[in-house]
């Protein structure tokens, strides 16, 4: 009788799991079909749309004349080299070009395939990342479904840009991170998670600020806080940093004769942050300041150079911070809201909202609104927070900052939304479940 109840177990064990990888498998083809649904109403599958052309010019630039140019200029327009976009997806654009052919039907199809299936499979990560942080599948039902569902995490797979794949590979940063909290301390493994992180840089330089807690939670989750093993981690993780960025460091230094940090647009993201348009909404910002949109801004950008230009607009943004602080202060405050809460009631009128575009805008303000009220409201709830939870909050906010100091769009969200999922997860369960943290039998065994 025991054999067989023992037996009995084991089975129901087994369909659980079974029942919980087809159920993943089910909401994966969910999360693939609405976004490739939203792709093929938007814009068509393989056309493509006629903004944020910015990777596009540097792709076709990189393709034919074998260099990073600026594209701040249309293509018409002879420019120079430019460390204004990071060189990876500038790469995997140029690539594809050149197998597929230059904004052919089938490279447009293929980058776009390339975001679909990148916001698809970070469902899975943010799944595999809750049972790894809490071991209860019920929680990591919730984060997987809050990813699938996301409206920014399915409003920019038609952007020939890095949005998608940028939130991908910072959920597999997150994932590394754990399973590096239960590996032993070794020089490669720590060598190594540095020169992913100078990787993930070379894609998209805007987590940086993160790292130091993504270096430091790892060792906390582990038992490993002392200060000679934080040294050690430290400066393995710097140097495999190092070695990823160094070719492309040196080859800004070899043609702009500076040291500096993967891009050079910092001065340009200031200006569109404290220009007198910022005081109105984005559309108009980009209207009136950015260079593709204006003629006579294009044409000085190519007389000067990029490099100058954004030298300008550092020195215009300075000014005029330092003529009305007070202003720029209330800038900031409403940024950090429009960040957090959905820009969209920034950057587009109830009038002029038309579908689906401007529709999703909002849809993707409502749902983010929503989902920070959801994590503020467990958070107050719960007495005593899970210190996972903790190092996340402070890797969100850091990611924040420099938009809040910059300028604004819903899409600069996206890339932490998976982040922000598991956040979501993690407060409901200190609510509903405190001891979520502790093991789970089928969550270790679906891990």
């Amino acid at each position: 009788m025991l054999v067989c109840k023992s037996g009995f177990s084991r089975y129901k064990k087994c369909m659980t799991q079974r029942q919980h990888r087809l159920c993943l498998g089910a909401l994966l083809v969910v999360a693939f079909t609405l976004r490739i649904g939203y792709c093929s109403v938007t814009s068509g599958l393989g056309e493509m749309r006629p903004s944020y052309r910015e990777y596009v010019t540097a792709g076709q630039r990189l393709l034919t004349r074998h260099t990073l140019e600026s594209p701040l200029v249309p293509l018409s327009i002879a420019s120079k080299p430019s460390a204004l976009m990071p060189p990876l997806y500038a790469g995997i654009v140029a690539t594809i070009y050149g197998l597929t052919g230059i904004e052919s039907y089938w490279s447009i199809l293929i980058l776009k395939s390339v975001n679909i299936l990148a916001s698809t499979m970070t469902v899975w990560l943010v799944f595999m990342i809750m049972l790894r942080i809490t071991a209860q599948p019920t929680y990591s039902w919730i984060a997987a479904i809050v990813v699938t569902i996301n409206p920014a995490m399915i409003g920019f797979t038609d952007f020939i840009w890095d949005t998608n794949l940028f939130a991908f590979a910072a959920t597999l940063t997150i994932w590394f991170a754990i399973h590096l909290s239960n590996q032993p301390f070794t020089w490669t493994r720590w060598s190594g998670y540095g020169f992913w992180l100078g990787g993930l840089a070379l894609l998209n330089p805007a987590l940086t600020m993160a790292y130091p807690l993504l270096v430091l939670w790892p060792l906390h989750r582990s038992g490993r806080l002392q200060p000679r093993v934080v040294c050690r981690a430290v400066t393995f993780c710097v140097c495999g940093w190092l070695i990823a960025i160094a070719p492309w460091t040196i080859r800004n230094y070899i043609q702009f004769d500076k040291v500096m940090y993967i891009r050079s647009g910092l001065g340009l993201e200031f200006w569109l942050g404290a220009c007198p348009e910022a005081d109105t909404n984005g559309a108009e910002v980009y209207n009136a300041q950015y260079p593709l949109n204006n003629q006579s801004i294009q044409a000085h950008v190519s007389q000067v150079g990029e490099n100058h230009f954004i030298a300008e607009c550092g020195k215009r943004a300075s000014d005029a911070i330092k003529r009305d602080p007070i202003r720029y202060t209330r800038l900031v405050a409403i940024r950090t809201l429009d960040f957090w809460l959905g820009s969209a009631f920034s950057h587009a009128k109830p009038g002029q909202w038309g579908w689906p575009r401007s529709m999703a805008r909002g849809a993707i303000s409502l749902f983010l609104s929503a989902e920070m009220f959801l994590i503020c409201w467990c958070i107050l709830l719960t007495r005593k927070v899970n210190i996972d939870l903790l190092w996340l909050v402070g890797m969100a906010l850091s990611f924040s900052a420099i938009y809040c100091l910059t300028h604004i769009q819903v899409r600069y969200r996206a890339p932490i939304e998976p982040m922000m999922a598991v956040i979501l997860a993690m407060a409901i369960a200190q609510v509903f479940a405190p001891k979520a943290n502790q093991n789970s039998q089928v969550g270790q065994a679906i891990a």
